[in-house]
């Protein structure tokens, strides 16, 4: 059942588990994003997961990143994931209250569960670790969960 839009934007908060598609990727296909922030003035911080485990590893190695910027994530019947996935936390999205607003009413985001403790703070310490992701948007994220 979906609830009224006011009620579902209220709700947006860090570890939230959404699934839509995004015209910032690469695919057409939807994927899985995980909220990590949400700032005053209605910005969204979002992480995206993928299935893609030797992709993402490999372009770690390549690049020489950290590997602790690569976070897995069981499925389970909290997060919603159907399987396992993994966050590349060298790369981020951002989007508006407002887009959420729109995707949601449209049919075109679905509310999907919520991250653990543990994987939440694995994802920050990615997100802090990487020197891809800016300074100003570490400043920005939670310290922990």
């Amino acid at each position: 059942m979906k609830v009224p839009t006011q009620i579902f934007l209220d709700g947006i908060q860090p570890k939230k588990v959404y699934y839509f598609g995004s015209t910032k990727l690469n695919t057409g296909v939807p994927h899985y994003f995980i909220c990590v922030s949400r700032l005053d003035g209605g910005m969204l911080i979002l992480v995206c997961c993928t299935s893609q485990f030797e992709k993402r590893k490999n372009y770690i190695e390549k690049a020489n990143l950290p590997f602790s910027t690569l976070v897995w994530i069981n499925p389970d019947t909290e997060n919603g994931l159907e399987i396992d996935s993994y966050v590349d936390c060298n790369s981020y999205f951002d989007y508006s209250i407002e887009e959420f607003k729109n995707f949601y009413e449209n049919d075109k985001l679905e509310f999907k569960g919520e991250i653990s403790d543990t994987h939440f703070e694995q994802i920050l310490i990615g997100l802090k670790a990487s020197p891809i992701v800016e300074e100003n948007i570490k400043e920005i994220l939670p310290n922990s969960a």
